[in-house]
Formats: C-alpha cells, structure tokens, sequence
C-alpha cells in the first residue's frame, strides 16, 4: 500500500511538469505554423490532465487550421461544456458553423440564463439561501415561544429560492442539458433514417458538424432527434458524443 502510493505521488510530481512542457510546446508549433503537430500535443494533454476549456479552445483553433472544422466545432463544444461563458469558443463555434454551412440557432433560455449568472453563483447562492433558511426555521420549531409570522415567512422564503436557484444552477448546467447531444464526423455528413436499415427512407441529411440528440441506440444504429426536431435512425460510425464518455 505504501508503495503504490509513493509511487502514484511520483507520478503526479513528473506528470506536472511534463503537462506544462507539453502545453508550452504545442503553443510554440501552433506559432510556427505546424498545426496537426500542435493539435496531437493538445490531445496528449487533455489525456493526461484534468479537462480546461482553454485547451480544447486551443485544439478546437489547431484543428480549424488543420482543415478538420468539425472536430473543430466538437472541441469548441466542449470547452463550453466546461465554461458556458467562454466567449471566444462561442463566437469561433459560430464561425466554424458558418463554413461548414450549419444553419445558427439561437441561444435558448438556459444560454440566456449563463449570459448573466455563472452556474458557481447560482450553486452559491441556493446553498447559502438554503442555509439560512434551515437555521431560522430550526430556532423557530424549537423555540418555546410561539413563532412570528415575518421570521417563518423570511425562513420559508429563504427556503424556496434556496430551492429554485440550485434546481436552476442544474436545469442549466450543460453537462446535464447536452450530456445526449453529439456531433456527426462522417465527412460528407449522415443520413437520418426512418428506419435502422441501409435501404429504408431518408428523413433527413444530417451535415459534416452538424448536432444531434441521441435518444436510444440498437446495434450500430443510434436513433436520434436534429435540432429542427426530426427523429430517424443513423449509423453510429463518425458520431461522436459532445460529453466524452467517462
């Protein structure tokens, strides 16, 4: 027991250093123009590292350089998986969208919501709200003098936002809103089919880039819903979850 932990703290001592150099080192071959280079590099520290929106920003920039604009757009994807307010992920998502001809979508409420209020603040917030919601109404039921109404009103309000600004925080969270969403790879795009075989109808044509909805999966055939709200089978070569599997 003793060495293996000796040993997984000399891990983490080398690996430390060895993520920088990797980091620092894919930086310099994006300066120099060798992008497919720096965008391996990228990957090899994400592999060996915590997930940071600011190198899949990054990857996402080294693979548009490289010609590889959708998985551009899932790295771009997932840097705002991480940080929705990553603004320069979104705007090069919106431009990496715009040339692989992916039509724009406008951001939904939750989107609006992560505009103006970071999902730490809503987390915060309902905690602390909760908090002192619980402690009033605990010194309220046990007091032995009967307890005011403005008191239990304050309680029970604290209580009550409390509630709503956490359930918010997770309605909100992309890794709960997006955790089905995935990207189609396949170059050229996808059919969407009406049914989980090669010959049967074509419901849609799903774009290099485009989003999906994965609903369910038999085989290797995913059925899944386009953002228009179209619902058919695909082939689940080339389709990539925008979450990566844990």
């Amino acid at each position: 027991m003793r060495n293996s932990l000796l040993l997984f703290l000399c891990a983490a001592c080398f690996a430390l250093p060895l993520r920088a150099d990797v980091l620092a080192d894919a930086l310099v071959r994006y300066a120099d123009g060798e992008f497919a280079q720096a965008a391996k590099l990228f990957e090899q520290a994400l592999e060996f590292s915590a997930p940071r929106a600011a190198v899949f920003f990054e990857l996402g920039r080294s693979q548009r350089q490289n010609g590889q604009d959708a998985a551009a757009a899932l790295s771009f994807r997932r840097a705002l998986i991480l940080d929705p307010r990553f603004a320069p992920a979104r705007a090069a998502l919106e431009d990496t969208n715009a040339d692989l001809a992916i039509p724009r979508t406008p951001p939904g409420w939750k989107q609006r919501v992560l505009d103006h209020v970071s999902l730490d603040a809503l987390v915060l917030a309902g905690t602390v709200l909760l908090w002192i919601g619980a402690f009033l109404l605990a010194i309220l039921v046990f007091r032995r003098a009967p307890a005011r109404r403005l008191p239990l009103a304050f309680a029970i309000l604290c209580l009550a936002f409390g509630c709503a600004s956490l359930a918010l925080s997770w309605i909100c969270d992309p890794r709960i809103s997006q955790r089905t969403d995935a990207i189609v790879l396949t170059t050229g795009g996808t059919n969407l089919l009406s049914a989980p075989a090669d010959q049967s109808e074509k419901v849609a044509r799903i774009p290099e880039g485009g989003l999906v909805k994965i609903l369910s999966q038999r085989g290797r055939w995913f059925y899944g819903q386009t953002p228009a709200g179209q619902r058919g089978w695909l082939l689940t070569q080339g389709i990539v979850p925008v979450i990566p599997p844990a």
